[in-house]
Parts: C-alpha cells; structure tokens; sequence
C-alpha cells in the first residue's frame, strides 16, 4: 500500500472509530424512530465530515488531473477523469462531457461501469508487475529474480538477435505479438512496429478469440459492420441474437431500454434466461448452436408470405445472379466470350450475368470487381434482373447449359427448414417463428445485433451469414436498419506508429490457425470427435478420416507463410516461433484445449512477457517486462466505432511511478537501442543486415545496426521524410493526432480541455456518411450512392461457388448441426459467456467485485438437474469429459436450460482448484468454410479468418465429495 493510501485510511478509521466510540462529541445521544421521511435527524455534521474529508483527500488538486479510459478487449472507451493526491491516483469518475449531437436523441453521458470504476484500487495490488524478473526455478513454479531493465533488455534483445541472425532460422522464427489487453491507437502501436521492423511473426487476434465475423465477411466483405449505439433509440425493432448488452454492453445498453420507451421492440434470443431477457418485450429460449437453423426458418417464413424486397434484392444482392446447373457455378464472362489478354482474363473472370427481363437476355451486372462499370447502378444499364426462372445460354463453344438465379437455389434450401422441421432441433415453436420473422421484415426499422457468442460455434459461421442473409431479403441498410456485429470507423494514417510505409512486413499469420497449430489441436480433435460427430456437422458429407486429412494438407500449405497455389482450396498462413515477445495477452487462460499451455511451451524456447500484472501467461514466462497500466501513461482510443469519439488518456500531472513500470513505447524503444547496440559490437557487425524475402523487406534485409533509430525515426531516410519523432507514449499520441487526418483538427491540449476526448470529423466515415446531428449505421453509400461492397459480386454474398461451399451448404445459405458430442455421456453443453464481474480476465481478481459475486469460478445449473444430481447451491461440482476436468462451485438456477451449463468466463486458472480451467474440456476444432480461400473476397488478410471455438465441448457433472473450495 502506498504511503498516501495509509494516510487517508488512517483518517478515515480514525474518524470511525471516533463516531463509534460512546461520548463521542459526533455520537448520538438522541436516537429517535424517524416514521416522517421528511422528518429531520439529529446532528449528522459528522457524517457529512467524514464525507467532506474523504472527497477533499480524494479529489486532490483539479490541474493535475488526469484523463484515461481502459485500454483491454472491451467495446465501452469510456472517458474518466482521474483524480490523484501527491502523484497517487486515488479514484476514477465518469467524465460526462460528450456533447449531444441531437435534442431529440439521448446523449452518451456518462459511460464507464463496475468493472473500470475499480482500476485505480487494481493498480496497486498485489499482483502488480513492479520490476523487471528472470525466472531462476522451472516454468510456472513462480520462482523470480528481480534485474535490472538494463539486463532484462540485454537478455530479450540477445535471444532476439541470436534467433534472427541464424540462418537455419532466421525472422520467421520469432513472434513479437500485442494480445487484447492493450487495444489502442497510440500504445498497442510500439509493439507492432517492433514485430515489423523485425518481420516477426504475429496472429490475428479477433480469430484466435473467436470475435471474427466471417459469416459478415462472407455476405459484406467486411465482419465488422453496424451502427452507433444512439441508433438504437431510432428503431422500431431491436433484435439481440446471442447478446446481452445490459451485461456485457453497460455503458450503451441505456439506448436500448430508453428506445424501448420511444415505442422499440426488443427481442432477445439466447439460449440462457439472462439480464436482458427479462427486459426485453420477447425472450426466445434456443437450443445451443442451433441459431442458423432459426434463422433458416425466419427466411423460410418471409420468403414463403412474400415479406422479402425484391427491388432491393435485385439491385444490392447477388440472388438475380445467374447459376450454371451443370456445375453448379456463378454464369461468368469467361463461359460467354474468349478474352483477348492476360487482363480481360481475370476480369472476365469476376464479371456475372442476370437474365434481363426487359430483352429476355442474359445481361453482365455492373459493379463486380471485373466490371468497368463502379456502381450497382442497373437503371442506367437498362437491367431489370428476374429473380425467379430458367433458362437455357449458349456458351462460347457451342454448348448450351441451363441456368437458373441464386435466388431460385435459396428457396431450394429454404424449403428444408420449415418451423416445424426445425423445432425439435432449435426448442422454437413454429409460432414464435412466425411472430419473429413479421417483426423482422415488416417494420421500417429493425437493427439485428448478433452477440459474439454466435462465433464460437463449429459451424458459428453459418449463424452470422444465415442472420445478415435475413437483412438482405428485407431490404435492411443505412437507415432501415440491418447486421451490427462491431462498428468501425475509418481512420487512416496510423501505419505512421506500427510501420514503415512498406519498407518493413511482418509475418501475419492466421488466429484460429496458428493457436490450433501451437496447441497441438488436432491432438484433441481425434481424441474428442468421433465420426458420427463430424459427420453430424458437415451434413453427412464428410467423414472424421476425410476432415483429418484436408486439415492436414491445409495447414502443410500454409506452413511457414508459404504462398497459396492457385490449386489449393484451403489456406491459411502460420509459422513456429522458438522466441517470442508476448505483450497483454493470457494465452494460457483464453486457449481451448487441455494441453495447449505444455504444447506451446515446449516449442517455444524463449517467451518474455510484456503486461502490468500476473496472469496465467505471466507466470510461465522467462522474463516478465512490467508495463504501466491505463492511468499511468499517454494514449488514444478510437475503436471500435460504437460512439464517435476518440478517448485520450494523460496520466496525473504529478504521477508517481508504480515500481519500474515502463509505457510500451520507451520499452520497446530501449528494446531496440539494446538490440542496435549488440548488433553493433565488433563481433556481430557483419551479421547486422538479416537476409529477408523481399515480400517482407523492400531492400531484402533488416537492418539491426541501425534498428534503434530508424525505430524511432531518427535515421537520415525517416528525417528527410519528416516523419514524426516517435520512442516515448506522448510522442505517439502527438504523431497520431498529426497523422490521422479523421482527429483533426484536435490536438491534446484541445482534448484534455474539452474532457479527455475528441470528436471525429466527416472523413471517419467508413460504409456511411458520419453525419453531426444523426446516428451513425453501415450501408448508406451502398443504399444511396449505389457503392459497392468489397465482394466479388459488389453486393451482398448469398452465392459461394467455392468447392467447399458447393459440397456443403450447395453454395449459399444451409444450416448444419453441432459438432459437440450428442450423447447421454456427455449430456450438457458448457457455455462460457461474457461476464458482469470482469471484462475477460481482466479485474477477475479484484476484491471489490468478487464481493459482489462468489469470490470463485462458478457454474449455473438448471434447478431440477442439481435436484436430480443431488447438488446444492454452493457444493463444489467436478466438470469433467474425455479431455479433462475442472472443479467450480454450482451455483443453482432456474435462468438456465436442463442441457445447458453457463459459466462467466474470464477465470484464471490459478483461480481454480489444481490450477485447472473451463478450458480442460474445450476441443479444439477447424471449420472447412472457414478454411477454404482464394475466392473472390474470400482471402487470408484481416477481413477473412476463422475463429477459434468455445461451445463444442459437451460434459457431465457430479458433486464433488474430495475437494471443495
């Protein structure tokens, strides 16, 4: 505890003890029974004292406060004031300062919750990283030397140096990754432009958490897509599919519930009774995995009453595209007409036809990304799509083949999922259905917002594709609502902090890949799956052999970054690094699988670990770097897009250090000084310049005698360039505030005047306009300005003629059973929700809040399940299935269905018994659709990657009787 900590709670336990004690001269000596509210009490002058001392000491001095919000993997960025005496943060409030953009909309004051409220008690706790440490015992056994940062830097930059400069390894040997715990756009630059610099190797990280959209990807070409929270009071329908946004979206869920008082329905489907459900005007209980089945059915509904949009459908979707039924692929320029170059080649290969009602013609669509034609304007091309028929084309050789639209193949696959076939998979009566999908495609407005749960399924990407499929046939972009899954705005000019305007790459590698790959996943799967499983999910298409097979030669050809050949149908790029410098990221408590902490360990020779705490990753670590935490340093947020402000975070004016504690920048700054200066030792000099592809470095090496100072920008070339300083936070934040043209014209001094934020301008405008006075929702420069989407077609995907699509969904929207185990072995499903207590694991120890709950790992069971298993509220229960086990306490509910089993996440496992997590029991798992690449928009980058999944691990329980907690 620090010295002015103790001061106040001397003060104020001495105050106490001074109320309490008998001839106090605050004591009462008068207490009467009050019955009249208004009725007076006696002397309280004491209590408001205490309050006034408190407050006084609390607040400390108004020109040193600071600004911050909290930088983990949480979608709040809320602004805080941060208060401080004597350069010790005493207490964070909400700063309240956002304008209001409309009279008529309510505004965004104030954001924060229980979780960031509690930081500045955090800060100083026990499990603070105070100093740099060297691991003299074995991994994990917590065995630490407090060093120097001069020798820490020594032994990270020489492990670095030795991995890069041999040339049996080289680069591709050494990962430098950022996780989720520092999610920003000043700070979490440091670290990514020390991996690019390097040619590191570094993973996707919405992949390897399971937060990628792909079936958002699959339909816009882009996962992240929605609206502004304010949106939500302008709807007439909200629909949360899988969410719960008065637990996990605190600061925003007030525009849910005040939309709901301007005449809003909302509707909530998850398969728990939660915190929402009980708000909302419909909850619909679903079983598990099962939401691509519904959503099947909700079109099977609209399209068989005929409450789809044709003249939408015809203009901004692919579903008046041409199919060839004798292969069952998209009607291409390249089947109609010989191109005469390498170039109309690969146009006519993305160029695609529509049968032209007005001529009775097979016509090309404009806005494909092989048309000369940018717009989706058919109007002016004098197209009106059919959307229903067949026929018959000639192709250029001669052969005639039948045709027929995508839309025609839609309702084929529709027509399977009627409400009644799907109820006794999904638990929803065909009533319910039918109410859903009338107050989905009927009112003006409905904004269907899918929880990131719906992800974390084998076949989750059906789910999300299946979903923003239903926004299509309904007309819903812009302002009539749509898909939000995770806004984001357009901010350029930030590659100025993490890289170097493409004279360095790093090696980005795929999320759900890579850590399956560094968890010896398929381990599990064989173990786990059996055919009949497999079999299950894929509709019967492929068997446990088969899969293995492909998964194998799918990750053999991206082994090593290698490039995708043109005949490979699956492919995603992943490497395995014997050093690596991890940086806020609890690996070991957020990967599935019961052996992924020993297979990850094992292949990695040296792993140094950035954060400003002890974690799970933290205390396998070789070397522990401490890092300040959010109060303590300089830093910008703007993502993701949920308000449309940008926080700034300024520590106190006075601040204290907390121990050695570094901000990420001057780290990695001294990082790359040692690492110029160990290169430049007599010895090392004609190893300096590392030999790289020229796919990752533009001269065809890295530069290490040079490192320090093109890292910080003061090499001739980046001087001459004029490139802003860079090496210490406050530096970073000035050079993005000067390069990111949508922050202008905003400066820091501006920001902390105004109350720790900016506001965006227009040019932040990303899929619609950013308008001053109107909420912000995608799709507007499609719906009105006829843009087209970043898909192969240019509208929104219902059509994938990849082969993997063709075998298992027939190339458009199907539903497929869950992979997990459905057997009286393994009866219940363990879901892993988001918590109210934590943002992931972050604060998951904090005192505070686990006074408000259990104080340890829990797990809700069904009411008549703990009748019949003989467990009481409280017992501590053994989860267990082929793969492991773990210990929680239960924790009866009736909110909970009999086959299901909800459990907050975000628990360390050094918070269990046996140092054993939720994770002992999670598969893990690749998904083929997810796989497959080198269609159309369908290419590895950070727009299409698979996610790693959390709902396929099916268990029992019983009471334990050995150990309890």
């Amino acid at each position: 505890m620090n010295t002015q900590r103790r001061d106040f709670l001397k003060i104020s336990g001495a105050t106490a003890a001074l109320v309490a004690s008998s001839g106090s001269l605050f004591a009462k000596t008068d207490v009467v029974k009050v019955e009249n509210g208004k009725h007076n009490y006696p002397n309280t002058t004491y209590t408001e004292q205490m309050y006034r001392n408190e407050f006084g000491f609390t607040y400390g001095k108004k020109e040193e406060h600071g600004y911050a919000y909290h930088c983990v993997n949480c979608q709040g960025n809320c602004a805080w004031e941060i208060w401080g005496n004597n350069g010790v943060v005493t207490r964070e409030n909400q700063s309240a300062r956002y304008p209001r953009i409309n009279p008529k909309i309510p505004d965004f004051n104030p954001r924060g919750c229980n979780k960031g409220i509690q930081h500045s008690q955090v800060m100083y706790e026990k499990d603070r990283i105070l100093y740099p440490m060297k691991r003299v015992g074995k991994r994990g056994e917590g065995k630490w030397k407090r060093i120097s940062w001069d020798e820490a830097a020594e032994i990270v930059a020489q492990k670095i140096w030795d991995v890069m400069t041999d040339p049996k390894k080289g680069p591709e040997r050494l990962m430098v990754h950022a996780g989720t715990g520092l999610l920003t756009e000043g700070r979490r630059g440091a670290p990514l432009r020390f991996s690019t610099q390097l040619g590191a190797y570094r993973i996707y990280p919405a992949s390897y958490l399971g937060d990628m959209f792909s079936g958002a990807a699959v339909a816009y070409g882009e996962g992240n897509v929605g609206c502004t929270y304010d949106f939500m009071y302008t709807v007439d329908t909200a629909v949360f599919w899988g969410g719960n946004p008065s637990v996990s979206r605190i600061p925003d869920a007030h525009f849910v519930w005040e939309g709901k008082y301007n005449g809003a329905k909302v509707i909530v489907i998850t398969p728990e009774f939660n915190g929402s459900a009980k708000s909302a005007d419909l909850w619909i209980p679903i079983k598990p995995g099962t939401d691509q089945f519904l959503a099947m059915s909700v079109m099977y509904e609209i399209i068989k009453n005929k409450m789809y949009k044709p003249g939408f459908m015809k203009i901004y979707t692919d579903l008046p595209f041409l199919v060839r039924l004798d292969n069952k692929k998209l009607l291409r320029r390249i089947d109609i007409e010989d191109p005469h170059n390498e170039e109309e080649h690969e146009h006519y290969e993305a160029q695609f036809y529509t049968m032209n009602k007005k001529t009775g013609k097979i016509a090309l669509m404009p806005g494909s990304e092989g048309s000369e034609h940018k717009t989706l304007d058919i109007k002016e091309r004098g197209i009106d799509p059919e959307l229903e028929g067949e026929w018959e084309v000639t192709l250029k050789d001669g052969k005639k083949v039948k045709v027929t639209t995508v839309f025609e193949i839609l309702k084929k696959n529709v027509e399977q999922f009627s409400p009644e076939k799907t109820q006794e998979i999904t638990g929803v009566h065909p009533d319910t259905v039918r109410v859903l999908a009338k107050e989905i495609a009927l009112p003006k407005v409905v904004e269907i917002t899918t929880g990131f749960s719906l992800n974390k399924y084998f076949n989750g990407i059906l789910n999300i594709w299946n979903i923003a499929s239903i926004c299509g046939l309904t007309g819903r972009l812009g302002p009539y609502g749509g898909l939000n899954t995770e806004n984001e705005f357009s901010l350029s000019g930030l590659g100025a902090l993490s890289g170097f305007g493409g004279k360095y790459k790093p090696r980005f590698g795929s999320g759900f890949v890579g850590e399956f790959v560094f968890g010896d996943g398929m381990d599990t799967f064989k173990k786990y799956f059996s055919d009949e499983d497999v079999k299950r999910a894929t509709g019967g298409k492929i068997s446990k052999d088969e899969y293995i097979k492909i998964v194998e030669e799918a990750l053999k050809a991206g082994e090593d970054g290698k490039d995708r050949t043109e005949e490979e149908e699956y492919y995603k790029p992943w490497w395995t690094p014997e050093v690596a410098v991890i940086v806020a990221d609890s690996k070991f408590r957020r990967n599935k699988g019961s052996e992924y902490r020993k297979a990850f360990l094992k292949k990695t020779k040296f792993f140094a670990y950035v954060d400003y705490k002890m974690s799970e990753a933290a205390m396998f670590a070789d070397v522990l770097l401490p890092a300040k935490s959010h109060y303590e340093v300089y830093d910008i947020r703007t993502s993701p897009g949920y308000h449309r402000f940008t926080n700034l975070a300024q520590p106190l004016a006075n601040m204290k250090p907390v121990g050695e504690a570094k901000d990420e920048w001057s780290m990695f700054a001294f990082l790359a000084k040692k690492l110029e200066e160990i290169a430049n030792r007599p010895e090392n000099k004609k190893k300096a310049k590392v030999p790289d592809s020229k796919k990752y470095a533009r001269t065809g090496y890295r530069d290490l005698a040079n490192f320090y100072k093109e890292y910080t920008n003061t090499d001739e070339e980046s001087e001459a360039a004029m490139e802003p300083y860079l090496g210490t936070d406050k530096l970073a934040v000035q050079a993005a505030l000067e390069k990111c043209e949508q922050y202008a014209p905003w400066t820091m001094e501006k920001m902390y005047q105004a109350g720790g934020f900016l506001q965006l301008n227009e040019k932040a405008a990303k899929l619609s306009p950013l308008y001053a006075d109107r909420p912000y929702n995608s799709g507007e420069f499609t719906l009105f300005k006829l843009e087209p989407f970043e898909t192969l077609t240019g509208r929104q995907t219902f059509y994938v003629d990849h082969p993997t699509y063709l075998k298992l969904v027939n190339g458009t929207n199907y539903a497929l059973k869950p992979l997990a185990p459905q057997s009286k072995k393994n009866p219940f499903m363990l879901m892993t929700p988001h918590a109210r207590w934590s943002i992931h694991s972050n604060w998951k120890n904090s005192r505070t809040l686990q006074r408000l709950q259990r104080g340890v790992p829990y797990v809700a069971v069904n009411r008549k399940i703990a009748q019949m298993k003989g467990i009481k509220d409280g017992d501590t229960i053994r989860i267990f299935n082929e793969l492991g086990e773990f210990y929680a306490m239960a924790k009866v509910s009736s909110s909970v269905a009999p086959d299901t089993l909800v459990m907050e996440h975000g628990w360390e496992p050094y918070q269990y018994l046996f140092n054993k997590g939720h994770n002992e029991v999670v598969p893990m798992s690749l998904n083929l659709l997810e796989l497959a690449d080198g269609w159309g928009h369908l290419k590895f980058g950070g727009l299409w990657d698979g996610n790693q999944y959390a709902y396929d691990g099916a268990v029992d329980i019983e009471k334990s009787t050995k150990f309890t907690y």
